[in-house]
């Protein structure tokens, strides 16, 4: 899923770029979900809701809440930098105040369709090279960690938990459904996955972490693990 948010108080800017959008995704078979805002006040309760972006459009000049606070909010107090911001303005001046904010691109009014598309191209482009990042929800909050912060995840009544560098959390679920790549985890046992880059040293029956945690290896998974791990 590519969810993008487009914030700008005219109406018909957003149904312009909304209609671009829409008419991008007609011929690709990628699963989208645009939401479109008028005030920074508006985008940022989504956000605050732990709503997350791969993309937004915004605007500037938007009345009370600057797309520039808008933008500097979300780096700074959210610490989101997965998020791709793409400025919207009349005026192309900005540049200075957006450098920290690292937008993807300056979209100056008016703009053609194929500018629209351009920035969308580019952000689906760099999703597929920034880190990997692992998603799951607790309740409606979705969370998201990079896959080189977890160390394992493990299993317990229905639950999933997953261990990262500095802490635990835990969803529902079953290790099974988890759709991880095998070059980057490793499964050494029904309760347990483990990312590789952690394994500091394995034996017979056990690996061990770098944080000196020992888990077990379970027999159906020895040789695989041996197999996997030594080459």
């Amino acid at each position: 899923m590519f969810r993008i948010a487009v914030c700008d108080d005219n109406d018909a800017v957003c149904s312009a770029i909304e209609n671009t959008i829409d008419g991008f995704f007609r011929t690709e078979s990628i699963h989208y979900e645009i939401d479109s805002f008028q005030s920074g006040e508006e985008l940022l309760e989504e956000l605050n809701d732990h709503v997350k972006y791969d993309l937004i459009y915004l605007d500037i000049e938007l009345a009370q809440l600057n797309g520039v606070a808008v933008g500097r909010y979300i780096r700074e107090n959210l610490l989101d930098d997965y998020t791709q911001i793409a400025f919207i303005s009349a005026k192309p001046s900005y540049a200075l105040e957006l450098f920290q904010i690292r937008p993807i691109h300056f979209l100056v009014k008016p703009f053609t369709p194929r500018q629209v598309i351009g920035i969308l191209e580019k952000a689906m482009e760099l999703q597929g090279r920034q880190i990997k990042i692992f998603s799951y929800k607790t309740g409606k909050v979705e969370n998201r960690i990079p896959f080189k912060d977890i160390m394992y995840f493990s299993s317990e009544t229905k639950k999933i938990i997953v261990h990262t560098r500095n802490g635990k959390d835990s969803f529902y679920g079953k290790l099974s459904e988890l759709n991880l790549p095998d070059t980057e985890f490793i499964q050494i046992h029904k309760s347990f996955i483990v990312n590789k880059q952690y394994v500091k040293r394995f034996k017979f029956d056990s690996v061990l972490l770098s944080n000196e945690e020992e888990l077990p290896i379970s027999r159906a998974y020895r040789k695989i693990v041996r197999e996997n791990l030594m080459s």
